[in-house]
């Protein structure tokens, strides 16, 4: 294999030269000529010699290539397609990971705890914790979930990798957990107001047919309080896709093409780091090598991380009327 990399290797190098062998020398409109490597060309346009069809065509396919293909340049040229994949990927996977630990703590303080001193002083600390700053709970991130969690994992499971770590690592499941953290706050608080609104009557009617507590909150309190859990997620969602200071120490990086989900087992790679759009507007705004060049890029991004948050909650505010309108019966 070494000795076949050699070779491949030694092509490559060849095929570099071959390219940058010739060069296009361009006039500007000042006069000015400028000799151009034709190793550095990725497309030679016409655009005054184009018409209204051919220019809207173009446009569409720069639209196409900046949604679908990877960053290059520093991420100051080409698509943002991997950006936008572990965008996606890691607010789905905190939604699903942060709704179960959201709806039992909230099922758990309004229907089963007592309502006394501890109660209150937990609720409080729920209600706190919803106003830490993003950053703290990157620091948690790293040092419970990364160094101390994963760390253990990895002596547990991945000992013949020692010392380089597994999932003692920032990654994506990591990323998703910080964000979980996050938001849990938010679906407490959304999911035992819709529990507080449900009438006194319909859980005595449902005892009084004989139905326990458990049917009682499975088969009647938890469906028509699902609106309520969904305004939660959804709240969850605004609040952790934005997010980017807390995911810099937790999993998100300047550049990583590959996606966490491919056709190589185990399919779904958590352990994996990923791109975000967030960090992405960063990166390009403010950490690049030519701010002004850039600009547009950064421009363009914020756009479509507005658009990609925007698509998720009009998913979750589908959903949420759709389930409103199928309890509303219950309400009478």
């Amino acid at each position: 294999m070494e000795a076949r990399y050699k070779v491949l290797e030694a092509e490559l190098v060849s095929l570099h030269g071959e390219v940058d062998r010739d060069s296009l020398v361009v006039r500007e409109v000042g006069g000015e000529e400028k000799e151009i490597s034709l190793g550095k060309l990725v497309k030679a346009l016409q655009p005054n010699n184009m018409s209204v069809f051919a220019k809207l065509g173009t446009y569409f396919s720069n639209l196409w290539s900046f949604l679908s293909e990877d960053p290059r340049e520093a991420n100051t040229e080409g698509g943002i397609f991997p950006a936008i994949f572990g965008t996606v990927m890691m607010t789905l996977l905190m939604a699903i990971i942060v709704t179960p630990f959201g709806v039992l703590a909230a099922v758990y303080l309004r229907e089963y705890a007592k309502q006394n001193t501890l109660t209150r002083i937990i609720r409080i600390a729920v209600n706190n914790l919803a106003g830490v700053p993003a950053i703290v709970y990157g620091v948690f991130g790293l040092g419970f979930f990364v160094y101390v969690l994963g760390g253990s994992l990895d002596r547990l499971f991945f000992p013949e990798a020692l010392p380089a770590p597994t999932l003692g690592t920032p990654g994506l499941l990591w990323a998703s957990l910080t964000l979980a953290i996050l938001a849990v706050p938010v679906v407490i608080v959304a999911t035992e107001e819709g529990l507080a609104r449900i009438p006194r009557a319909l859980r005595e009617g449902s005892l009084a047919l004989g139905a326990t507590k458990s049917e009682t909150l499975w088969k009647v309190v938890l469906p028509m309080a699902s609106p309520a859990m969904m305004t939660g997620l959804i709240l969850a969602v605004a609040r952790a896709a934005g997010e980017v200071a807390p995911l810099m120490l937790v999993g998100v990086v300047k550049l990583a093409p590959a996606l966490p989900l491919d056709g190589n087992y185990p399919y779904l790679h958590l352990d994996q780091k990923i791109m975000h759009l967030g960090f992405h507007i960063y990166d390009v705004g403010f950490q690049s090598p030519n701010v002004e060049a850039a600009r547009p890029l950064v421009y363009a991004t914020a756009m479509l991380l507005v658009l990609v948050i925007a698509l998720l909650n009009l998913s979750a505010v589908t959903l949420r009327n759709h389930l409103r309108e199928k309890y509303k019966a219950l309400d009478h």
